[in-house]
């Protein structure tokens, strides 16, 4: 909502007011104004002495700055909804009418706009605070990269809905979490694939059959891993490197390679 409007008459009550000697306070309790519209008024009277106002330039905006302050929270409560969604809680909780196009030109005006979402694995706050951590100990290397074997599998389904979602964000915000369309692995039809691969040497990619767990794990990298490793440049001490998987926790003897 907009501050309404103050009459010449009104104007003219302030000033005639504080010109008795009445204080602000004074003034708000007589008047029913605020504090800080008669200090305005007072100020407008001394800088051109008038009490009229000023002819304005065109049409006073629908929403004050509180009310795009609390459409921002709204936005940023749930960056998925639609402009409609946004729109009537944002109109319910202040109690005004306002439009889903005023709403979606606001948004443009403070940055926000639709776009649609990155997808990224779910990644858990534990778990983000241990990658963090992990790469910030790792943050000054430079060749000791050169001597990292990655690992990973992956799966891909067959029938997925990668349908795009939209979110609301400003341009810098793009990979902020909560604008990010997190993805969990399933255990939908589909082919899975393991591969590895160092800075300077892709690996081999290999179909995994049935299902991956510990044993069958030892012996992909028993059958996959130690002649990738046997491949490389021997002068190097290589890392091994994989994620925290159930399946990658009992790992066999890598002929005296170490993980990370």
């Amino acid at each position: 909502m907009h501050q309404r409007d103050l009459s010449d008459f009104e104007r003219g009550m302030i000033v005639g007011l504080h010109l008795a000697g009445k204080s602000g306070r004074d003034i708000e309790k007589i008047l029913k104004v605020g504090k800080s519209t008669a200090n305005r008024v007072i100020s407008a009277y001394h800088e051109s002495e008038k009490t009229t106002t000023a002819p304005r330039t065109g049409r006073p905006p629908i929403l004050d700055e509180r009310s795009t302050r609390q459409l921002v929270r709204t936005v940023k409560k749930n960056r998925k909804a639609a402009v409609e969604e946004i729109t009537h809680e944002f109109a319910s909780g202040l109690n005004i009418s306002v439009s889903k196009r005023t709403v979606q030109r606001v948004l443009h005006k403070e940055g926000f706009y639709a776009r649609v979402g990155v997808r990224k694995p779910f990644v858990s706050e534990t778990n983000r605070t241990r990658r963090l951590k992990w790469s910030e100990e790792r943050k000054s290397w430079t060749d000791e990269w050169n001597s990292v074997i990655w690992s990973d599998e992956s799966r891909y389904l067959i029938f997925q809905n990668d349908s795009r979602q939209w979110v609301w964000h400003r341009p810098h915000e793009k990979y902020d979490v909560d604008c990010l369309i997190p993805t969990v692995k399933s255990g939908n039809a589909g082919v899975m694939v393991w591969g590895c691969f160092t800075r300077n040497m892709i690996g081999p990619l290999i179909i995994v059959e049935g299902r991956l767990n510990a044993e069958s794990y030892k012996n992909l990298l028993e059958s996959h891993l130690l002649p990738f490793y046997e491949s490389l440049n021997g002068d190097l001490p290589y890392f091994f490197q994989d994620d925290n998987a159930p399946c990658h926790r009992a790992i066999p003897s890598l002929r005296g390679k170490k993980k990370i």
